[in-house]
């Protein structure tokens, strides 16, 4: 009978044990996912289900990996490159990254593309507007508008740009919850003399 009575307390102590040991896991990664979402900037937008279906499914970890490449090179300036299409000209600016998950085991590269059309003629800029493009299955991307003016005092051909652009991440280990996180994109450009810098920054390290 004693022996009956301890392998019932055996029992029920290991359901307890495991019921405590998930319950810990589950914590452990909400609290990951709030940490990343604090970190990069990240917020929880609402989508309907055909939009939210073309936003790739990933892991918390797949999020991390993407921002904390974007984090890093926050402060890095790159140089324009100039190209000619058609019967306009182009501004050409990438930014190119390698995602790298929490343990090492795993990278991704990841690239975003901007294209600044324009032509000059007799001295006269004339923009023709800006195609955003990416490389990734972790994440959309997409952008609202860009600013662009002439630098103040300047010569007439340099320009200052800026435009806000949104990461957006379906995190299938948080229910599928859709997330965005604001990249700020910006530069300037002299179309006379095709020389110009711009980076990607998170918003929240673009202070």
């Amino acid at each position: 009978m004693k022996n009956i009575h301890f392998f019932i307390i055996a029992i029920l102590a290991f359901g307890l044990t495991a019921c405590s040991s998930l319950e810990d896991e589950v914590t452990e990664q909400t609290d990951f996912f709030e940490s990343v979402m604090n970190t990069y900037g990240a917020e929880y937008v609402s989508y309907n289900a055909s939009n939210a279906s073309k936003i790739p499914a990933v892991l918390t970890d797949d999020m991390c990996s993407v921002l904390e490449a974007l984090r890093l090179n926050s402060n890095k300036l790159q140089e324009c490159i100039w190209d000619s299409k058609d019967s306009f000209e182009k501004v050409v600016m990438t930014g190119s990254y390698k995602a790298v998950t929490r343990n090492g085991s795993s990278s991704e590269n990841f690239a975003l593309n901007v294209e600044l059309k324009f032509s000059l003629a007799k001295g006269q800029i004339y923009y023709w507007g800006t195609d955003y493009s990416y490389s990734s299955d972790l994440f959309d991307w997409s952008a609202e508008g860009l600013s662009l003016v002439p630098v103040k005092d300047g010569d007439g051909y340099s320009y200052r740009f800026e435009s806000e652009t949104y990461l957006y991440f379906k995190v299938s280990d948080e229910a599928n919850a859709v997330v965005r996180v604001p990249v700020v994109f910006k530069g300037n450009y002299n179309f006379q003399t095709q020389s110009g810098t711009y980076s990607f920054k998170l918003l929240k390290y673009s202070k």
